[in-house]
This record gives C-alpha cells, sequence and structure tokens, in this order.
C-alpha cells in the first residue's frame, strides 16, 4: 500500500522543488532563483564603534594619511602664525635699557604694519604705520640685523638732539631726571661706571631714558622725516646705534612692535655671576611701555 502516495519510476523526473536535496535547495546550491547574489566576502572585520555602529579598522596607508594631513595642518597653522601674526625676539645688547635689558625675550605683534616673509630686509607689502612712542623691531639698513628701537618721528616730522635732548619739530620732548640708575644690569652696561635715568615723553607714550653721568653731550643737525619713514632711537642714549647715525628707516623694514617679555634672563656679563643665566621672573609679562 502507498497510502496514496504514487511511487517513483525509474528515470521518472522528481517533483519540482525537490531536486539537489530538498525544498530548502530549489536550485541545488541553498540561494533563491530570484536573482540574489551570494554575499561579499569581506577581508576586514567591522568593529565595534561610538554608538556600537559598525567600523571597519583604516589599514595602514589610511592611518599614514590621516596622521599626514593632521601634522600638514599643524605645520601650516604654526607657520602662519609665525609668518604673519606674531614672533619672539631676543634683545641683545643694551641699547634699550632701561626699558628691555640684555636677556630679555619679548613677543613681536607682525601684522600690524605689513607682510614680512622670512630671510628677506624689506616686507612683501605694507598697510600700517607705528605710532609715536612704539617700541618696534626693525631690520637695520645699516647692516641687515634686526634692531629694536623707539618711534620717535613720524613722516613729516623734524627731529633734532641739542646736547642729548631731542627737540621734534622745533619743541624739545618733556623729560624729567629721575637720578641714578637703579638697575644694577644698567650700572654695569655703562663703560663710564655711572648713569642717570630720565623720565621722557613723546606723543602720548611716557618712558625713561638712560644716559651716561661722564659720556659727553650729543648734537645732531636737524633731519625731516620722508614719506613712509620713521625716525627711531634706543633708550640708552649712549648705547645706541640708530637713526641719529643711518637717518630714517623706511616702514617696510619695521617686522613688528614688541608687545610683553615672555622670558627674562641675566647673560651673566658681569664677572660676578660666574657666567651664570639667572632668571629674572620679576619681568615675565611685563608690558613693554
Amino acid at each position: 500500500m502507498n497510502h496514496g502516495k504514487e511511487p517513483m519510476r525509474a528515470g521518472s523526473r522528481p517533483p519540482e522543488g525537490t531536486r539537489g536535496g530538498g525544498p530548502s535547495s530549489p536550485s541545488g546550491n541553498g540561494f533563491e532563483k530570484s536573482g540574489s547574489e551570494p554575499p561579499v566576502r569581506r577581508d576586514r572585520k567591522s568593529v565595534k564603534g561610538k554608538g556600537g555602529k559598525s567600523q571597519v579598522p583604516l589599514s595602514m596607508w589610511e592611518r599614514f594619511m590621516s596622521n599626514f594631513r593632521t601634522i600638514t595642518g599643524a605645520v601650516a597653522v604654526a607657520l602662519f602664525i609665525r609668518i604673519v601674526l606674531f614672533e619672539a625676539f631676543e634683545i641683545e645688547g643694551p641699547s634699550m635699557q632701561p626699558t628691555l635689558l640684555n636677556g630679555d625675550r619679548v613677543v613681536v605683534a607682525k601684522f600690524l604694519y605689513g607682510l614680512f616673509l622670512p630671510f628677506t630686509h624689506e616686507a612683501l607689502v605694507t598697510w600700517g604705520m607705528p605710532n609715536l612712542g612704539d617700541v618696534v623691531i626693525v631690520n637695520s639698513p645699516a647692516d641687515g640685523i634686526d634692531i629694536v628701537k623707539r618711534v620717535i618721528g613720524l613722516p613729516g616730522d623734524t627731529i633734532e638732539i641739542r646736547d642729548d635732548v631731542v627737540i621734534r619739530n622745533g619743541t624739545p620732548l618733556v623729560r624729567r631726571n629721575l637720578g641714578p640708575c637703579r638697575d644694577a644690569q644698567a650700572r654695569r652696561e655703562i663703560d663710564t661706571g655711572d648713569c642717570e635715568w630720565f623720565e621722557d615723553i613723546v606723543g602720548e607714550r611716557t618712558f625713561r631714558t638712560s644716559h651716561a653721568i661722564h659720556g659727553g653731550v650729543s648734537n645732531f643737525p636737524p633731519r625731516q622725516v620722508p614719506d613712509d619713514h620713521i625716525y627711531i632711537m634706543g633708550d640708552h642714549r649712549d648705547r645706541s646705534n640708530d637713526s641719529r647715525f643711518f637717518g630714517p628707516v623706511p616702514i617696510s623694514r619695521v617686522k613688528g612692535r614688541a608687545l610683553f617679555i615672555y622670558w627674562s634672563s641675566d647673560p651673566g656679563s658681569d664677572p660676578e655671576y660666574h657666567g651664570e643665566r639667572g632668571t629674572r621672573t620679576d619681568r615675565f609679562l611685563d608690558g613693554v611701555q
């Protein structure tokens, strides 16, 4: 008895849907006839990322390129800041005492006056003019090195030095004698061994200058400042190479304005220091007046 089922005959075809091993394998390979492709094999296993989402880990080349882009971006930002915005300078020599001492390090704003590229002596383009009394970094027209000085005259001004007194447009700068120098380094940087301080006013700036007591007086004839030039002098009147000797400076040679002291160390020029560089922490973050 076959209980209602028709027996299979030799050579007969099996019913549709049973060929190749049962109803779950209609095509004989385990996939539907609907045209779907077999799953693609992945060479890299996915991992769980943030939020539980699956992420495929980066290859070595992808990691390298990601790090390279990050480093390149950081270098580009640093160069932009260094070339266009700010730069650090170290003060060498006594020419700006008592305002700035030998060994002071200052932050300079370079974006105020123009675009000054590295390894050049003049700005590529200029767009600003310093104010009277500003302390600026200038590429010296005399020898091409960077120097720090104070702006005493602007375009159109006539500057004269008579008996150590600066005369601007026929009017002597207001000055007041403050007595002997009270800064140890200012004393030992003057060859005569004795100096005195003065308080000078130019424009809206009040600052101190240093003069040797026995250094004699200086006199320089009137000189008019041309267009796009400035007249600069060091605050240490007896130890500064400035516009009194090489004339007014083109604005294209002004690199920027000194903002503040970020570090200061004593270079140990006096034998009593035995060559040690003592840190002057009391000068940290002092603004340049």
